[in-house]
């Protein structure tokens, strides 16, 4: 904590000087700490699964069900930083940047307090929530109070994350979270492995978050010489803004959570927790694999918002559309990649990592099949609400949530009816029919808003994202008929190989039909910049 300073002050410390990182760098680390990410998340459930159960698995799960409801009480102020940051920062005005800061934390760390104090003192509430099953009621409620207890701190410590992240500098945090993920993968292996069980988990996550947040904190103060923060620079100016814009954002943020955990909650209260353990497994190569392109949509709203404030008007809105089509367009071949192998190839991938203790083959292949297309459709929806958040018209998400849920109260129904019963196939395949069927209605309003050509939008994003199907349908048999005869070791060498060969196809095949020239300079260049990288790697 430090005292306040003004924007003159700011202004000679020699932040002027510092220019935001380029948003190549940004996007480039971020795939590939998201890439580790990815590993580990789809490493981790096999090996938990075999040593704590489906039932275990499922609760613990439905933890991180209430820990997202209970971070929508500040999801919004998240979003402010970010925004407001990305634009003081490109007028220079330190001052502002530290007096919005500080606002948000004046409301962030009382509320996250209160809203703790009122899990352990509801406690009783919160099991009967949870349908905590009586033999896990000792360490289920540790692991709940652990995981509550730094999540709800970490949100209040976000306001460095968040600042980084509107300085442009996604680059550290992506540093920074790729330690904390692998400390708490390794303490899984060694906490769960010993004997653990969820509360291992939860025991990991705690380290995790520390190292994290820790490492977020250094960093700030010391690299950014303007940022102060006191509960003296807090200011009735900076709450309006962080309610007219985070009150948005926390309404659509509402409704964003709802959606992207309605398949476990619903299946959790209609049918039993072991299947929202298996909803969890059937979405989660579709959601793990989803953040490599969600490092595009990371770098999409801080730069939105720099460009939003130093364009003037008239060139503004197309250099907002050519940032929006050339960002879905990379953003959408990215996930076309990963989800033509996990639809087309799902039961290969799933036998090799669950082997014998797969639950319910059938049911989870198709949810597995569901997920990943409805996954493609969603992560077209993301370069349009970021850029959107960016340019401060939050409301224009509305035109996703909405309809969702519109869709959902009619496709979950139909599941009932058609099945006859509530059941967690019947659930998955509703709520992955709203999603694209959502999707296709905010792809149509962005392109308005950005009053883009329908043509353009599908020549260069729909199109390209066709090609991967391609590909991987080509090797979909010998993947199949391989892993079917092979142990689940030998299995995984195929599943690597087919994913080696189907990128080099699809290259081959893009090259051919859908790049640009610019586009092929750039594939040209990979084995020279490639070689570079690695010579420079070797002499040191």
């Amino acid at each position: 904590m430090a005292n306040n300073n003004t924007d003159e002050q700011a202004k000679t410390d020699g932040s002027e000087h510092r220019e935001p990182p380029p948003l190549r760098r940004n996007v480039l680390t971020t795939i590939v700490a998201r890439g580790l990410y990815m590993i580990t998340r789809v490493g981790i459930p096999p090996f938990v699964l075999a040593r704590i159960g489906l039932e275990a698995y499922g609760l613990w799960t439905t933890i991180f069900l209430l820990v997202s409801y209970l971070g929508l009480s500040t999801l919004g102020v998240s979003n402010v930083y970010i925004k407001y940051v990305a634009e003081y920062h490109a007028r220079r005005e330190y001052g502002k940047a530290n007096t919005l800061l500080s606002t948000g934390l004046s409301i962030t760390v009382p509320l996250c307090s209160a809203l703790y104090a009122a899990i352990w003192l509801g406690w009783a509430w919160v099991a009967k929530l949870l349908h905590l099953p009586a033999s896990h009621a000792s360490d289920g409620k540790e692991a709940v109070l652990i995981v509550v207890g730094i999540f709800l701190a970490s949100i209040s410590l976000n306001v460095f994350s968040d600042t980084l992240n509107g300085m442009q500098e996604i680059a550290a945090n992506q540093y920074f979270w790729t330690a904390g993920f692998l400390a708490e993968f390794v303490l899984i292996v060694v906490l769960v492995g010993s004997g653990r069980g969820i509360r291992g988990l939860a025991e990991a996550y705690l380290a995790r978050t520390v190292i994290e947040d820790g490492l977020k904190m250094w960093w700030a103060w010391t690299n950014l010489p303007w940022l102060r923060l006191s509960p003296r620079l807090a200011r009735r100016e900076a709450l309006k803004t962080v309610i007219h814009f985070g009150g948005l954002v926390q309404f659509q943020s509402l409704l964003t959570t709802v959606i992207n955990s309605i398949e476990r909650m619903l299946a959790l209260v209609l049918v039993n927790v072991s299947a929202a353990g298996l909803m969890d497994f059937a979405k989660k190569w579709p959601q793990s694999f989803s953040t490599i392109p969600m490092a595009f949509f990371a770098a999409f709203l801080p730069a939105a918002s720099h460009l939003e404030a130093s364009s003037d008007a008239e060139t503004k809105q197309k250099k907002l559309g050519d940032f929006y089509l050339r960002g879905a367009r990379y953003a959408n071949l990215c996930t076309a990649y990963f989800c033509s192998m996990m639809a087309l190839w799902n039961y290969p991938i799933l036998h090799v990592w669950l082997g014998a203790k797969m639950p319910m083959p059938a049911i989870l292949t198709a949810l597995f099949l569901a997920f990943s297309i409805s996954m493609q459709f969603h992560m077209l929806t993301g370069p349009g609400t970021s850029i959107l958040r960016g340019m401060g018209m939050v409301w224009e998400e509305f035109y996703y949530s909405v309809p969702n849920l519109v869709f959902l109260a009619i496709t979950v129904p139909v599941s009932y009816l058609y099945f006859k019963a509530w059941t967690t196939l019947g659930i998955g395949l509703a709520v992955a029919a709203a999603t694209i069927f959502s999707a296709c209605v905010l792809m149509t309003r962005v392109a308005f808003v950005l009053r883009l050509k329908a043509g353009d939008y599908v020549r260069q994003v729909l199109l390209p994202g066709c090609v991967p199907y391609g590909s991987a349908l080509l090797l979909a048999w010998p993947v199949w008929w391989l892993t079917a005869r092979l142990n689940r070791w030998e299995g995984a060498a195929v599943v690597l190989a087919a994913g080696t060969l189907h990128g080099l196809m699809m290259l081959g095949m893009l090259y051919a039909s859908v790049l640009n020239d610019r586009e092929k300079q750039q594939v040209r260049s990979i084995p020279g910049v490639a070689g570079r990288w690695l010579q420079s790697a070797t002499a040191q």
